[in-house]
C-alpha cells in the first residue's frame, strides 16, 4: 500500500512539473520577455533539482535495500546524491535574480551574477562533496549530514528569494507600473511557495506515509505563483506583436490555409499584439470564441503559438 501511494504520489509530481514548464513555455510563446524566459528556465532547473534530490534519494534508497546494502553505505549514497542536482540549484537562483530585474525591466548586473556564479559553482559543490564523502566519521549518523545540506539549501533559498523580492518591491514602487500590483503579488507568492518548502522541511525524515504527501507540497509550491501569472499575464505584459507585417504574407496565408473571414479579424488582431479579452472585447464575442478560433487557427496552418504566427507575418 505504501509503495502504490508513493507511485501515485510520482505520477502527480511528474505531471505538475510537465505542466509548469508547458505552462512555462507558453509565456515564451506569447509574450517573448526577458522574464518569462528567466521564468521558464527557473522552472526547469527547480523541478530537475526537485527530482534529484528528493525522488533521487527515494528511488536510490530503495534499489541499494533491494541488493541488501548495509545501512551506513545507503545513507551515504542517498546522502551525496542530491550534489548531483546542485548545478540546476545553482542556475535556479541566478536565474530567480535576473527573473526580478527583468520583471521591472531594469538591465542586470552582470558583474553581480557573475560573483555568484564563481562562488556557488566552485565553493559550494566542493564543500558540500568533502563533507559528505570524507567526514566518515557521520557515515553512521546520516541524518545529521542530511541535515545540514537540507539547511544549507533552505538558508541560501530563502536570501534569494529575499533578493528577489527585495528588487522587485523596491523598484516597482519607485516606477509606479500600471501592472505594480500583479508584480508584487506574484512576488509575495514565490515567497508564500518558499515558506511552503521550509516548512515541510522538518517532517522530511517523519513517518513514510507524511512523506509523501510532503513531496506533493514541495512541487505544488512553484505551481500557486505560475498559475497567478498565468491567470494575469495578460493585464502586466503585451504579446508578442507584429512589428513590420506584410499584407502579401498575410494574404498568401489567408489563401494557402483556408482561413476563414473571422479567422483572419482575429489573426490581424493578434498581428496588433492584443490580447484574447481584447481579441474578445474588440470583435464582440466570448473569450472562449476566441480561443477556440486561435485553436483552429494554429492547427490550420501548423504552427503551435503567437511566435510563429507573427514571424510568418513580419519582414
Amino acid at each position: 500500500m505504501l509503495s502504490l501511494t508513493f507511485i501515485i504520489v510520482f505520477i502527480f509530481c511528474f505531471a505538475i512539473a510537465i505542466a509548469s514548464i508547458l505552462i512555462g513555455h507558453g509565456f515564451i510563446l506569447t509574450y517573448n520577455t526577458e522574464f518569462h524566459r528567466n521564468y521558464f528556465y527557473y522552472l526547469v532547473t527547480f523541478f530537475g533539482f526537485a527530482f534529484y534530490a528528493l525522488w533521487g534519494q527515494i528511488l536510490m534508497r530503495v534499489l541499494l535495500s533491494s541488493l541488501d546494502t548495509g545501512n551506513a553505505e545507503i545513507e551515504m549514497i542517498a546522502n551525496f546524491l542530491p550534489i548531483l542536482g546542485v548545478p540546476f540549484l545553482l542556475i535556479s537562483w541566478i536565474m530567480l535574480l535576473k527573473m526580478g530585474y527583468s520583471l521591472i525591466e531594469l538591465p542586470v548586473k552582470n558583474r553581480l551574477l557573475k560573483i555568484h556564479f564563481i562562488i556557488f559553482i566552485v565553493i559550494i559543490p566542493i564543500a558540500w562533496g568533502l563533507y559528505a564523502l570524507l567526514d566518515k566519521a557521520n557515515w553512521q549518523i546520516g541524518l545529521q549530514v542530511a541535515y545540514s545540506q537540507i539547511g544549507l539549501v533552505m538558508f541560501l533559498e530563502l536570501l534569494y528569494i529575499l533578493l528577489f523580492a527585495g528588487i522587485v518591491i523596491r523598484f516597482s514602487k519607485k516606477q509606479n507600473n500600471a501592472n505594480q500590483k500583479i508584480v508584487i503579488r506574484f512576488t509575495l507568492l514565490m515567497v508564500l511557495g518558499l515558506l511552503l518548502r521550509v516548512a515541510v522541511v522538518p517532517f522530511y525524515f517523519a513517518s513514510p506515509w507524511i512523506l509523501a504527501p510532503l513531496i506533493l507540497i514541495y512541487f505544488l509550491s512553484n505551481l500557486i505563483p505560475l498559475l497567478y501569472l498565468k491567470l494575469n499575464s495578460d493585464f502586466a505584459f503585451r504579446p508578442i506583436h507584429a512589428e513590420n507585417p506584410i499584407a502579401e504574407k498575410k494574404a498568401l496565408i489567408y489563401e494557402k490555409y483556408q482561413i476563414t473571414k473571422r479567422e483572419r479579424e482575429i489573426v490581424e488582431q493578434i498581428c496588433q499584439g492584443k490580447t484574447n479579452q481584447q481579441i474578445a472585447d474588440e470583435l464582440f464575442i466570448s473569450l472562449q470564441t476566441v480561443k477556440d478560433h486561435t485553436h483552429r487557427i494554429y492547427t490550420k496552418i501548423g504552427i503551435n503559438g503567437r511566435m510563429k504566427l507573427v514571424q510568418l507575418v513580419n519582414a
